[in-house]
């Protein structure tokens, strides 16, 4: 069963807000993770979940991040056999970030790099990202099988290519907010997530809610 991926720029504009809302899901649940295993709320950015020290459960709060990441491509992967779900299924796994986070990792960056060191003195980043890559692997590997277009490589490789510009803007926006200035602390925070990531980010929400039945609903099957 395949389906045709259609690349307009509304289709573009709707998978990357549920890319953003992906990123952001990773940092809710290690915020939320951490708020119950820590002793309380830590703070929330668009990148950064920073628990609260000392922590009695750490890994556990590093681990929940990359479970929910890699569960949303896993979980892409098997709607794609669903008739009303194909492109919703294959936007899923590319906007999870889960073929990307190997290269977190070869940067020397990521939760699964932390919790290598926190099994082993010398992790090689090289092993550790090919692990990363090869969980990742199997989702992307059936998106691949299910496009229908005619031009399916190029196709793939925008799709894969696609959420980089949303890393990027989500890193500058964080380095911008609450690093060069403290134009993102000024209206403070909500349950330690700082107000304008908490805005943002139901902004988005509402703009997916009444785009998404239009933009990704069930497509042509071959």
């Amino acid at each position: 069963m395949k389906t045709r991926i259609p690349y307009r720029p509304a289709h573009i504009a709707v998978f990357l807000l549920l890319a953003i809302l992906c990123y952001q899901a990773h940092q809710l649940v290690r915020h939320l993770v951490g708020a119950g295993l820590c002793g309380g709320f830590g703070s929330m950015t668009f990148t950064v979940a920073t628990t609260r020290q000392p922590c009695s459960f750490p890994v556990i709060e590093t681990l929940s991040g990359p479970l929910l990441t890699y569960g949303l491509a896993w979980l892409g992967m098997l709607l794609l056999r669903s008739q009303k779900h194909p492109l919703f299924a294959y936007a899923l796994i590319f906007a999870s970030f889960a073929h990307l986070r190997f290269i977190q990792t070869l940067t020397g960056r990521g939760d699964e790099l932390f919790l290598a060191q926190q099994w082993s003195t010398m992790p090689s980043r090289s092993t550790v990202a090919a692990f990363v890559f090869l969980i990742g692997l199997p989702p992307v590997y059936a998106a691949f099988r299910a496009i229908a277009n005619r031009r399916r490589l190029l196709v793939f490789i925008g799709s894969w290519l696609l959420p980089i510009p949303v890393l990027f803007g989500l890193l500058f926006g964080d380095k911008f907010l609450f690093e060069t200035t403290d134009i993102g602390r000024r209206l403070g925070s909500f349950s330690g997530i700082w107000t304008v990531v908490l805005l943002t980010d139901l902004v988005i929400s509402v703009l997916f809610i009444i785009l998404a039945p239009r933009y990704l609903r069930t497509q042509e099957r071959a």
